[in-house]
């Protein structure tokens, strides 16, 4: 199914918002500590609680009956941030703050799988057009966030956090999205879709320690390298931005060159980008490089696997909970081996998964090349 320019319209927005409050919770926790007398440890469960909430949903979403998602599954989740966003307005004592953000987690997590596999399943490169746009709007939206958080203290964050309640109820698509996310009775690629499916999980997991391991370890990275504190936790606002510009771009790209193409270019280049990483003066435009870099492969990957399994949403439900994995394992086993190294060896650390990112969209590349007729590949190089 097509999804029209007014449902396009209100996806954007809607991740729009979606990136603006996942961006909001780090900023969130020392006014949630200051406010409840916790340790800051304690505060931080907001963060995992949200996240925890968005991977049991997303896993969830994945495997729902049909008819099921047809009709609850942009309904009920919407409704859920709505009532997430109204818990955290309420300002009320811990562990009320912590309930909401859960809460939050779960609608957001499945607004992000119906919302990418609806984009990401459209025919041809239209799907790698609206994937990109929908999330790039969300990463502009998490350049936004801290700033909101910081802007909103004076009068509270109960009012930014009611407004997102209000925006999120007014950008949320039509129940049909649900139907347009799910399964189609034909698949692009031959080949036995199990394999195909780990092949992408294992891709969307070694992303992960492009976008995340890179990003988490920034500030701490830049100030190895002889930075200013303040300096370097600013520059990090330069890798989201980064990644922002590209997938705002991606469409101009995906005119011209394949999925496969633009996952294999953009990981090649990444290395070019760690290399500028690793020397101090040009550090933070290496950043930005990677950011830059990195801002494709997610939203482009969802689009390719779309058009290869005959379920999208379960599909994309599968790669989306292996990069939530990912981004869970890598900044932790990149973050023990500089303790047990050194700090400056980071961008060495992202090339491991980086270039096993890159044999996996090769083999991919290769199969789908071997499985599709001269005819219709050509020009997708």
């Amino acid at each position: 199914m097509t999804v029209d320019r007014r449902q396009v319209v209100r996806c954007v927005v809607l991740f729009g918002l979606l990136g603006l409050f996942q961006a909001t919770l780090g900023p969130l926790i020392p006014v949630v500590r200051d406010d409840n007398g916790l340790t800051a440890a304690t505060a931080g469960l907001l963060v995992s609680g949200f996240f925890a909430g968005s991977m049991a949903s997303i896993a969830t979403g994945g495997v729902l009956p049909e008819r099921w998602a047809r009709r609850y599954l942009v309904v009920v989740p919407g409704a859920l941030l709505v009532a997430g966003c109204a818990g955290l307005a309420v300002r009320g004592p811990w562990p009320l703050p912590l309930v909401a953000a859960v809460v939050a987690g779960v609608g957001f997590g499945a607004l992000v799988l119906v919302v990418n596999t609806a984009m990401a399943g459209q025919a041809g490169r239209r799907g790698v057009t609206l994937a990109n746009l929908v999330n790039g709007a969300f990463s502009l939206g998490a350049v936004a966030g801290p700033a909101l958080v910081g802007g909103t203290r004076g009068i509270g964050y109960p009012v930014l956090f009611a407004g997102l309640a209000v925006a999120v109820l007014l950008a949320l698509p039509s129940r049909e999205l649900g139907a347009v996310a799910g399964r189609r009775d034909t698949t692009e690629h031959a080949g036995r879709p199990g394999s195909v499916l780990l092949l992408f999980c294992g891709l969307m997991f070694c992303y992960a320690g492009l976008e995340t391991g890179l990003s988490s370890w920034e500030t701490v990275h830049l100030e190895a390298h002889g930075y200013d504190p303040g300096a370097a936790s600013a520059l990090t606002s330069l890798f989201w931005l980064g990644m922002a510009v590209t997938r705002l771009l991606t469409p101009l790209l995906a005119a011209v060159r394949s999925a496969p193409a633009i996952i294999a270019g953009v990981l090649s280049a990444a290395f070019a980008a760690l290399a500028l990483v690793a020397l101090p003066g040009v550090a933070p435009f290496g950043y930005l490089l990677a950011g830059m870099l990195a801002g494709p492969v997610f939203p482009t990957a969802l689009a390719w696997n779309a058009a290869t399994l005959p379920n999208p949403r379960r599909g994309n439900a599968a790669v989306i909970t292996a990069s939530m994995v990912g981004n869970v394992a890598f900044p932790a086993a990149i973050g023990y081996t500089m303790q047990a190294t050194s700090e400056l060896l980071l961008p060495a650390l992202v090339a491991v998964p980086v270039a096993a990112a890159l044999a996996i969209a090769v083999l991919l590349r290769y199969r789908a090349r071997a499985s599709t007729p001269d005819s219709a590949r050509r020009g997708a190089s």
